[in-house]
């Protein structure tokens, strides 16, 4: 049960307080009042999304807090622990403190038990305790996508209905893959006659890391070669002295003129015969060297033509490396070659999707038996609820149709005929299936004995719209974990007898949880445990929002004001009292 109510900075409420009973709690108030800020402030607190709109005019933050009781092992509690939150004990129950703030640069923030938490965490641990039933609900019912969700909670098959969501999963991602590899190859069909003639080009040329580290090696070796033959080529040239004389004939003839000197030159020729001998010398090593450089001119043309070869296809594929040309390469043979790998491919993904499909069958095939078996039970007790509340003879049906989307096309025969052949009737099956099962459903109505049994948009009105969802909130929470039902103004359409009857069912489910009712029905507010007022007033120029708890004769002038408008007289007085008896005997 929620015990406490804190709201601060929120529409119209400045600071409101107001501690909640177990069973059965009403709240009434007039039009504009603030009751469903009320709502608001409970959407907020269990983790829905709100706007900085609501924020109240002249404040920077809007906060909620609420104090809740539940028993030790529920799932709320057990969620709490495995995100290292511990709870306080009082008595045999846990207690847990939520509080919430919302700033009105949109940013919120929220705390259990005074540890942060995500908006995520918060609305999951806020599902378990709260479940808010708006008169929006109504319109739920006038869709009929929402009918099979109302028939899971009543079955209550988590498991089974898991189990066939991760089937359908399963399924749609193995489509997905033969999809890939059917556009994959579509692609390379458009482009085949580009794609073999760029192979081909590589092909041709053969190329390998080993065999581009080889040329270049040779390449830069020759180049050392040639630079170094031709250095030794000018020095024995410059020797040689081209035509004319050379170096050292040139000095023997200086020798011999300088001996015809007698005395004087003999020093100086003897000098220069041996600078002559020298360089005779030097040009008989640097000829010997020279001749030792043996350069293969053709293979180094090879060479060097593969080298430019290579640059040539790194340029054409938008590559700078030998790696990247060979993945490029192998790229080229993988697509060229996609067709019988494609055919491969696409038959090992069709086994796995056949027993995929095969599984997914039987898991929806045991969902719709338990789906069936329990609408029949789910008849029965809506049925006994909405014969409770003035629709005696009213029968509820169910419309059961196909929930798949039909068979989805993939041009398998792009690839290959017998593979599409193999696919159809796979196809045809997931076809009827769908992360819901095999059925949709869809609730009937025959407002009264003989009628034919129509879909609710075209037989229900507005009041045997909240009957129908009232009886169906009581049939589904007999097993609910949720600790609150909060109801607001879900007896719009209804009025005299019919909502004593609401009164009545409300008060049966405060048997079994608290419940908190938003009414403008004295029939039903007499059957309060705890009666609340919600009203307006003015302060300090500005209009405020205040609830208070009503004693018996507090709630016995509300009762009465509802049952005659603004003025309580002494007969409305004494008929709320009669009621506020009756009910309570």
């Amino acid at each position: 049960m929620i015990t406490h109510l804190n709201v601060k900075g929120l529409a119209i409420i400045e600071n409101l307080e107001i501690d909640f009973s177990p069973g059965f709690n009403v709240i009434t108030g007039e039009t504009g009042a603030g009751k469903s800020i009320l709502i608001l402030a409970l959407h907020f607190l269990t983790g829905a999304k709100v706007s900085s709109d609501v924020i109240r005019s002249g404040s920077e933050f809007a906060t909620v807090a609420g104090e809740f009781l539940v028993h030790e092992d529920h799932p709320a509690v057990l969620a709490l622990k495995n995100l290292g939150i511990e709870c306080e004990r009082d008595g045999e129950d846990a207690v847990v403190l939520i509080r919430r703030q919302l700033s009105s640069k949109g940013r919120s923030q929220a705390w259990i038990n005074d540890v942060a938490v995500s908006s995520q965490a918060l609305k999951e641990i806020g599902h378990g305790l709260v479940d808010i039933f708006a008169q929006h609900e109504n319109q739920r019912l006038m869709h009929p996508q929402e009918h099979i969700r109302y028939l899971d909670q009543f079955s209550n098959h988590p498991k089974e209905l898991k189990t066939v969501q991760e089937s359908y999963e399963a399924c749609e991602n193995t489509m997905k893959e033969i999809e890939s590899v059917i556009q994959r190859v579509a692609s390379s069909q458009r482009d085949k006659d580009y794609l073999e003639y760029r192979l081909e080009e590589i092909s041709k040329f053969n190329p390998s890391p080993q065999d581009y580290q080889s040329i270049n090696e040779l390449c830069e070796s020759s180049d050392r070669v040639v630079a170094e033959k031709e250095t030794l080529a000018q020095a024995v040239s410059l020797l040689e002295n081209g035509d004319s004389e050379s170096l050292s004939s040139a000095l023997w003839t200086l020798a011999k003129k300088l001996g015809q000197l007698g005395s004087t030159g003999e020093e100086l020729r003897g000098r220069v015969e041996e600078a002559a001998r020298e360089i005779e010398d030097v040009h008989f090593n640097l000829s010997e060297r020279a001749s030792r450089f043996d350069v293969d001119e053709n293979s180094l043309e090879e060479a060097q033509e593969r080298q430019f070869g290579y640059q040539e296809l790194f340029r054409k594929h938008a590559v700078k490396t030998i790696d990247g040309l060979m993945q490029v390469f192998s790229v080229l043979k993988n697509d060229v070659g996609s067709m019988e790998s494609a055919k491969e491919s696409i038959q090992e993904l069709l086994t796995l999707l056949t027993k995929q499909v095969s599984h997914l069958e039987k898991s929806s095939q045991k969902l719709t038996e338990i789906r069936k078996k329990s609408s029949l039970s789910l008849k029965k007790k809506v049925e006994k609820e909405i014969h409770e509340l003035s629709m005696p003879g009213a029968r509820l049906d169910f419309e059961w149709t196909s929930s798949g989307k039909g068979p989805k096309d993939l041009n398998i025969s792009l690839i290959d005929s017998k593979l599409h052949s193999q696919y159809l009737p796979v196809a045809e099956k997931l076809a009827k299936l769908s992360a819901g099962g095999a059925e949709k459903v869809q609730f009937l109505l025959a407002s009264n004995p003989g009628e034919p049994s129509l879909a609710l948009v075209k037989s229900a009105s507005g009041g045997e719209l909240s009957r129908i969802m009232l009886a169906l909130k009581k049939t589904l929470a007999a097993d609910a974990e949720t600790c609150v039902l909060v109801f607001d103004e879900i007896d719009t359409g209804i009025s005299g007898s019919t909502a004593d009857v609401v009164g009545r069912k409300m008060r049966e489910l405060a048997a079994h949880f608290q419940v908190l009712c938003i009414s403008h029905l004295p029939q039903v507010a007499v059957y309060a445990d705890t009666h609340c007022l919600v009203r307006k007033q003015g302060k300090k120029n500005r209009t405020e929002t205040e609830i208070i708890k009503l004693t018996n004769e507090e709630s016995a002038k509300e009762i009465a004001r509802l049952l005659s408008g603004r003025e309580v007289t002494p007969s409305s007085l004494n008929h709320a009292k009669n009621l506020m008896t009756q009910a309570r005997s």
